[in-house]
């Protein structure tokens, strides 16, 4: 069987053959992180990003067809910004995917001040602002970039990409509870032709649903990998 090298994100297939052009694919983890707001709680939500080479009849490297899986989703415990921040720094950290995960950060209301908070403890990040309607945007404020992104976008992306098999929900202890959330959103048309998308359970206001949608979204806006210090912490997409 082909060896099969990790570098990073990068996933090599050896070639003993030093005419074979090598085809790198790939193997990284986008976090979305909702932060609770007034009756939300926060949530995150990790998926797997991959396209693994292969050889195909011909002794030729190929890239196989992407894959994308929701692996990971959980609500946190209530806490302060700054203990929520060093969880999401451990997060970043952890092992399984350190120095080949980013991370998108719900900036809206008291988001912002969290992303802040991220920044003095040196965790990259991508800010994605929700606002309404379909609309998609970028800002800088400060010196920081903030992604303006429509909610309806993000939840209309996610429902397409469910239902066309470009995203599935692999098995954790919160699959079924994310499943109920996405059972609940509902589309509805307002008196100016405007859609909104709203949902949620009794267990939370579609945070995990939220999270997983900014996981999405990070994973089709990709621009550079970032790392700071020993430990890689990426972002910044």
């Amino acid at each position: 069987m082909p060896e099969l090298v990790e570098k990073g994100e990068d996933l090599i297939l050896v070639a003993h053959d030093p005419a074979i052009e090598i085809v790198k694919g790939h193997r990284r983890f986008i976090v979305g992180l909702d932060i609770a707001q007034a009756v939300d709680r926060t949530a995150y939500s990790i998926i797997l990003d991959e396209r693994v080479p292969y050889y195909d009849a011909n002794g030729r490297q190929e890239l196989g067809k992407r894959r994308r899986e929701i692996v990971a989703a959980a609500q946190l415990p209530q806490m302060s910004y700054s203990d929520l921040a060093i969880v999401t720094r451990n997060l970043m950290m952890d092992r399984a995917i350190a120095g080949r995960a980013y991370l998108a950060v719900d900036s809206s209301g008291v988001g912002r001040a969290f992303c802040d908070i991220l920044n003095t403890k040196s965790v990259l990040h991508t800010r994605v602002t929700m606002t309404a309607g379909e609309n998609e945007s970028e800002t800088k404020e400060r010196g920081q970039s903030f992604n303006n992104v429509g909610r309806n976008r993000l939840l209309s992306t996610l429902n397409s990409a469910i239902h066309t098999g470009d995203l599935t929900i692999g098995s954790f202890p919160a699959r079924d509870m994310l499943r109920e959330e996405l059972e609940s959103f509902e589309a509805s048309v307002g008196t100016t032709g405007r859609v909104r998308i709203e949902g949620g359970t009794a267990f939370g206001h579609g945070d995990l649903v939220v999270s997983a949608a900014l996981a999405l979204w990070l994973s089709d806006h990709r621009t550079i990998g970032a790392h700071i210090g020993v430990s890689p912490l990426a972002g910044y997409w």
